[in-house]
């Protein structure tokens, strides 16, 4: 059984365990299984008693801190790193390096140190010039993940300063080890001193989605916590698969930004992935993550797009230009520089670069973050142009959907202050159920033609105020009914809890384990397999332990914390049993289904539905990452949800067939077919 706790686990690697790692376990590329370099018996002795010192250390460091320190988790994480660098790289046997090994020793060897700094109640680390790697507990499931930042020599710590944000590309070489050498450090040359770096490594290789995406945010947020950060001069940056994450964030999140520079990557999967014949319901899952989908969202956000000219991956840009156009916006091209008429979007081409930057597209595209980093994000725009497809991606600027009329259908909101009368604002909506307003943008807000008060509607102790469709009108609701908008009181798809079942593992959860006697001992079985393959799937490819508890030692508390995955069966799993009655699911001993019946026998439910004891947070039945080992070691493109909100899966075909899978409605129910 394995609790979460706000620390890592802390083991020492054993000569055994290295053996094993390198001869069994799933290589992460064709690459670096053909160029592994183990380390020699002296340097792995080396690795185990440096190991074991930096546990006992972290351990007398645990005891030492201070019950904020050790609620936050920075203090103990900037250590933790060192070790758990150690311990992944030989867990999973990945020394691809011929130097891995000794960088595996040398990040110890900074482990040991600071642990010690850290015991006599000094961190020099934390105002240190150059580069820095330091680390953050991790809210989706309590492991330790590392950042680097660089502070330039001469940075003034007085004011608040730029912050940019960087994105990796993906590297198949690339674990924590790695990421400490590339960064601790190293000078923090051609830095201006204005701004601080911060380098995310998001779990390695998944474009930053999922908890990558997660990590994205809390690595900002743990710098933020000592540093002087300016929240309205943050600028996101990315080349290959940062350029991916990039076009992702700086669209889906557009007022986060005060610009973007978007380098190569995908926008879409589709097309990249060379995919075809999907069912429907993977098709429309591809919303969630499809940048392009959410070009509209350039109106919120500077962003600055570069491709090489010989570069494949130019169709990244490219795509956002097509789709801007699609939407009757402009283009005009300059040599190799193309502009949207209306917004700050930048399209650069280098001349004749691959997947590179030239020095020359390097000074345009620096002209532009600065020039745009310079005027900050702005909050209180007189226009703003959003555009979702889930309520998982829900804010621009003063306007945010809680609610959609229909998931994965494409929502939009049109809202302008009015020029000629700006105590008026005249908002245009498409597919949205529920639109909250900051009630300083105007007096009036005027929705699809019809006029409600703004500045002075009821609920004024909210920052916002709450309108909700009924029928071709709207309505203006008042603080209780906002309230339980906002609290999901009415259990409706809602930020943070819209599905789909990959969305579980974005926030804080906890796997459950059954531990009785099944109703169909087949199914219990493919379930607890299935546990144990996402448990081995999240530890290389996620970057940390899977939580994992049994069902009896689930407590009130776990219930209140987490989003709950169950596995097994209603004879095997009590919490299935306890709340089966209360999920959209027909199960009993003998057939099981959500639209048709099934044999219970031989065909498992998966679901992901909100949690009948905790509204705030999901259950889930019988499902990891619907996605697996083959989409990480892939293209990460290929990381998109391959069920919906629910299926039924065939157990007795090799590898399981969805025999049916689809979403619930805004309610949470099966959809009604017209």
């Amino acid at each position: 059984m394995t609790e979460r706790t706000p620390r890592p686990r802390i083991a020492t690697p054993t000569a055994l365990a290295l053996a094993l790692a390198l001869a069994l376990l799933p290589l992460a590329s064709a690459t670096a299984q053909d160029d592994r370099h183990p380390p020699s018996d002296e340097q792995l002795a080396a690795i185990r008693e440096k190991s074991a010192e930096l546990a006992e250390r972290l351990d007398r460091l645990d005891g030492a801190l201070s019950p904020d320190q050790r609620a936050v988790g920075d203090a103990f994480a900037d250590v933790a790193i060192f070790h758990k660098a150690a311990e992944w790289i030989v867990r999973h046997g990945e020394f691809f390096e011929e130097r891995s090994a000794e960088w595996t020793i040398d990040a110890l060897d900074r482990g040991l140190s600071r642990a010690e700094q850290a015991l006599n109640g000094d961190r020099p680390w934390e105002t240190a010039e150059g580069g820095v790697v330091r680390g953050f507990v991790s809210k989706v499931d309590g492991s330790v993940q590392p950042y680097a930042v660089y502070r330039p020599e001469g940075l003034d710590r007085g004011r608040r300063v730029r912050l940019d944000v960087v994105l990796h590309g993906r590297n198949a070489r690339l674990n924590e080890v790695r990421f400490i050498r590339d960064h601790d450090g190293k000078p923090a040359e051609g830095i201006p001193t204005d701004r601080i770096v911060l380098h995310v490594y998001g779990r390695g290789n998944n474009a930053y989605r999922w908890a990558g995406e997660t990590d994205v945010f809390e690595a900002i947020a743990a710098v933020r916590r000592t540093e002087q950060i300016d929240p309205a001069r943050i600028v996101l940056r990315g080349f290959s698969m940062g350029g991916a994450g990039a076009w992702h964030l700086g669209l889906h999140f557009p007022s986060e930004w005060a610009a973007v520079e978007a380098g190569a990557g995908f926008s879409e999967t589709i097309r990249y992935a060379k995919l075809d014949d999907l069912p429907e319901y993977q098709r429309k899952a591809l919303h969630i993550y499809d940048a392009v989908d959410y070009a509209l969202n350039a109106f919120g956000v500077p962003i600055v797009g570069y491709g090489g000219e010989e570069d494949p991956q130019l169709q990244a840009s490219e795509n956002i230009v097509e789709a801007l156009r699609s939407l009757g916006i402009e283009t005009t091209t300059e040599g190799l520089q193309t502009r949207a008429e209306g917004l700050e979007f930048l399209r650069v081409v280098g001349a004749g670069m691959g997947h590179r930057v030239d020095e020359e597209s390097k000074a345009v595209i620096d002209a532009f973050l600065d020039e745009n980093a310079d005027h900050g994000v702005d909050a209180d725009r007189p226009r703003v142009r959003f555009v979702s497809y889930t309520t998982k991606y829900h804010r621009a600027a003063w306007i945010q959907v809680p609610e959609l009329i229909e998931h994965y259908r494409r929502a939009t909101v049109e809202a302008e202050v009015d020029p000629e009368d700006p105590s008026v604002v005249a908002i245009a909506t498409e597919n949205v159920a529920v639109l909250a307003v900051e009630r300083q943008v105007a007096e009036t807000a005027r929705i699809d033609g019809v006029e409600l008060p703004l500045a002075d509607a009821a609920g004024g102790l909210l920052p916002s105020v709450f309108y909700r469709r009924r029928g071709d009108s709207w309505e203006v609701l008042d603080y209780e009914q906002s309230r339980a908008i906002q609290t999901n009181a009415e259990t409706r798809k809602h930020p943070g809890l819209q599905g789909p079942v990959d969305d579980a593992f974005t926030g804080p959860f906890l796997c459950v384990r059954g531990t009785g006697t099944p109703w169909n001992p087949g199914i219990h079985r493919w379930a607890v397999e299935r546990l144990d393959r996402f448990a081995e799937e999240w530890d290389q490819w996620m970057r940390g332990e899977l939580p994992i508890k049994d069902d009896v030692d689930v407590t009130d508390e776990d219930i209140r914390r987490f989003h709950l995955v169950l596995f097994g069966d209603p004879g095997s799993n009590l919490l299935i049993d306890r709340l089966l009655p209360r999920l959209p699911v027909g199960w009993v001993r003998g057939r099981v289904g959500f639209q048709s019946p099934y044999p219970a026998e031989s065909h498992a439910p998966v679901l992901i539905a909100p949690n009948p004891l905790n509204v705030g947070r999901y259950v889930v039945v019988n499902s990891g990452h619907t996605f697996g080992a083959d989409a990480f070691r892939g293209t990460n493109a290929l990381l998109f949800p391959r069920l919906g909100d629910f299926a039924v899966i065939r157990i007795d075909r090799e590898g399981g067939e969805v025999v049916e899978s689809g979403y619930f409605d805004e309610g949470w129910k099966l959809a009604v077919p017209e």
